[in-house]
């Protein structure tokens, strides 16, 4: 099913008024902003807090991390109107604090969620969900029980670039996919400075197995989930191959992981981290008998057709490129055409982070009780697929998900 020009249009059109008119609803039902704790404030944790001071729907009361310089850090960034705590149970018994959002190592997410969500809070935990099945299974559980929200930030949700790609996948514009190409490519050690030793597994928890599954959960959690997404599938199976083969550092978790999933309809998903070389960074292919997206960045991403396949009804009046000599399509979260209307002109620049959108959406969600676009149950599966993949490469076999290992209960 082709999608005319004016359904291009008006998609976008919608798409902009729905979340304006979400923000109307979520300040009309803020008699009071949300009060909120954060727990982890290292690098992603201080990201997030970035964008929570910026929010007229938020008032960060506390932060909490064991690391000192981070806490301390994370003090100055609420301009010092944050009390910071070393242990996150203190946190959590401040009757004041409604929400709390969790940055901790992976090994923590599904202990910490449960101790907040007992304690009346309701949680934005970042991914991959937990360290284990069993674990975020519990998480969701307890939020079930408890009836708080429980929101994973998987922010790809919330990102209109690739709400746009769905939907140029979904009317068909690249027509039935085959096979999809993901990477995450990087040329370096992934170690962060360490001024004591004694930190070192503090500050470097994604090398050792205790505490992370490294490149599967921290990288390959975020594409595949956007691929479980586009597909509208799971994988059937999985087979791979890693190994520490070029830092050799002390480190426990693999250097290097090169994937091949196995998903209905013969669709192949072929997924490769590594630390050594950056020439290809980070994207998502999408190869369809019709066409090819290509997202590359969290901004902007590129159509590209196939010689033999019809020409798209709205294709003159979208930003067309040359990229290669091949011609090719923006993606945008609203399409610039040659002549934007003044609506859509606004529209277009008042969109804000994909780390913003989800925050604001689980301050809206806390307000309200809806539920977030990233539940539990939406991000157990890109969990389920890393783990799989993990045992397949320590196995060297071929391994065979089973349907119930994607589902919370």
């Amino acid at each position: 099913m082709s999608m005319t020009r004016r359904e291009f249009l008006k998609r976008s059109a919608v798409a902009a008024a729905t979340a304006s008119f979400s923000t109307l609803i979520a300040r009309a039902n803020q008699q009071e902003k949300v009060r909120v704790g954060v727990i982890g404030t290292g690098a992603q944790g201080q990201n997030l807090l970035r964008q929570l001071m910026s929010m007229p729907s938020a008032e960060v009361v506390a932060v909490c991390d064991i690391y000192a310089p981070n806490r301390i850090r994370a003090i100055e960034l609420t301009q010092f109107r944050a009390q910071g705590y070393s242990d996150y149970r203190a946190l959590l018994e401040r009757k004041d604090i409604e929400a709390v959002i969790i940055a901790t190592p992976l090994h923590l997410h599904a202990p910490m969620t449960i101790d907040a969500l007992q304690a009346g809070k309701h949680v934005f935990c970042e991914k991959a969900i937990a360290y284990s099945i069993d674990e975020a299974r519990q998480m969701a559980q307890t939020a079930q029980r408890t009836g708080k929200i429980l929101q994973i930030g998987h922010q790809r949700h919330y990102n209109d670039t690739y709400h746009q790609a769905y939907w140029l996948i979904k009317e068909g514009a690249i027509g039935k996919i085959t096979h999809v190409r993901v990477l995450w490519h990087r040329n370096n050690s992934w170690r962060r400075p360490v001024p004591d030793p004694k930190f070192e597994r503090l500050l470097n928890w994604r090398l050792y197995k205790d505490y992370s599954h490294g490149l599967l959960t921290e990288l390959a959690s975020h594409q595949l989930d956007v691929v479980n997404w586009f597909l509208g599938a799971l994988p059937i199976s999985v087979m791979g191959y890693g190994g520490i083969d070029y830092w050799k550092d002390g480190r426990e978790v693999y250097d290097n992981v090169e994937l091949i999933f196995n998903y209905p309809g013969g669709v192949r998903v072929m997924y490769t981290s590594i630390t050594t070389n950056a020439y290809d960074g980070y994207g998502e292919w999408f190869f369809g008998d019709k066409g090819t997206i290509v997202l590359t960045n969290e901004t902007s991403g590129l159509l590209f057709r196939e010689r033999n396949a019809e020409k798209l009804e709205w294709e003159d009046d979208a930003n067309i490129v040359q990229v290669d000599g091949r011609r090719a399509v923006v993606i945008e979260p609203t399409p610039t055409r040659r002549a934007p209307q003044r609506g859509e002109q606004l529209a277009q620049q008042g969109q804000r982070n994909a780390y913003y959108a989800e925050l604001e959406h689980f301050l809206q969600c806390v307000r309200t009780g809806e539920q977030p676009k990233c539940t539990a149950a939406d991000a157990l599966p890109a969990l389920t697929c890393v783990l799989g993949a993990k045992t397949a490469i320590e196995t060297g076999a071929v391994y065979e998900f089973k349907p119930e290992e994607f589902r919370i209960g």
